[in-house]
């Protein structure tokens, strides 16, 4: 099935956009290079240097991640592997369904293998770049991976429903419609809406996939953070703790939002301001431990990152009060 060409004007940062892309592409050798050889550093500056910057970049605009990420620039390498088909809806769905689970899979399992292992973090970075071309080859553009499966795209979504930052998009100067409704590339912000499937009322948005993953974010955060580091043999605690509280996150959220009749449009922002504030509150004196630094870095840490989360929440509820934004 051939897809709709729809033009964009290009950008005028393309060709910042294209040395963005090679640039995070070339870092990845070197990043698996390191974990093999060198783990100990490595993975002190991945995961208490890099990894925390992500949720930030997606508050202030998910273009800044989605334009560089070397998976996305594999997924679309994938494309000249063979004829690739269109995605169906129903596709698209148990993907966006896999990717969910992909994230509650593989986020408990740094407590197991991925914060001390550099070659198994290794093996999995190379699997999941293998897949991303692999659907590449399959499907048209980046519909399989980055728009579906990608365990990082339901939080890109949450936090990136009212970017701060209004940006060029990093990819896609035109536009094939890969993605059946919900490209965030292509709607941005409104992405996030589409996910929930608007129109099953107040708080039928509770009831699907995406859903039941946002409601249980604030929960997932904190069981994981309180969680240390342990052999592969305590997976079933590590997995038990983060599934509990994301269980009785839901609980306490979906009673909130249904007791009090919360609009979506007031209850969506609360909830990743929510888990933002509660992820910048255990990441920075994570990061100033790991880097052996003084308490006042992680105090310092702590603050810039739920400040910015605090700034983007007061803007987002006053533009939608304003504007009369989100469905509910």
């Amino acid at each position: 099935m051939a897809a709709t060409q729809v033009l964009i004007r290009e950008p005028r940062t393309t060709r910042l956009w294209a040395v963005a892309r090679w640039s995070a592409m070339a870092a990845v050798p070197p990043l698996l290079v390191g974990l093999v050889l060198a783990p100990g550093a490595t993975l002190t500056a991945l995961w208490y240097g890099v990894i925390p910057l992500l949720p930030a970049t997606f508050f202030l605009s998910p273009v800044l991640w989605r334009g560089v990420c070397p998976l996305a620039t594999l997924n679309e390498w994938g494309n000249r592997l063979g004829a690739q088909r269109a995605l169906s809806q129903r596709g698209a769905a148990a993907l966006s369904v896999g990717g969910l689970l992909l994230f509650h899979l593989m986020v408990p399992a740094r407590r197991l293998l991925f914060n001390a292992n550099g070659p198994v973090l290794a093996a999995t970075v190379l699997a999941v770049a293998v897949l991303a071309l692999l659907l590449g080859a399959v499907f048209v553009v980046r519909s399989g991976f980055c728009n579906a499966l990608c365990p990082v795209l339901p939080v890109e979504l949450l936090y990136g429903q009212a970017p701060l930052l209004r940006l060029d998009r990093g990819r896609c100067t035109s536009c094939t419609v890969c993605t059946p409704r919900r490209c965030q590339d292509l709607v941005q912000g409104k992405a996030f809406s589409r996910f929930l499937e608007p129109g099953r009322g107040l708080a039928g948005w509770l009831t699907t996939p995406y859903g039941m993953f946002i409601a249980a974010l604030p929960g997932f955060i904190v069981g994981y953070s309180l969680l240390t580091d342990v052999p592969l043999r305590a997976a079933a605690s590590v997995y038990g703790t983060t599934l509990g509280a994301s269980l009785a996150s839901y609980a306490v959220i979906a009673a909130l939002v249904l007791g009090f009749r919360v609009p979506s449009r007031v209850a969506h922002p609360l909830i990743a301001a929510l888990a933002g504030e509660l992820y910048y509150w255990y990441a920075g004196p994570a990061i100033a431990t790991h880097l052996r630094e003084a308490g006042w870095l992680g105090t310092g840490l702590r603050g810039v990152g739920m400040g910015l989360v605090a700034l983007w929440l007061v803007r987002t509820l006053a533009r939608r009060t304003n504007n009369g934004e989100g469905s509910g």
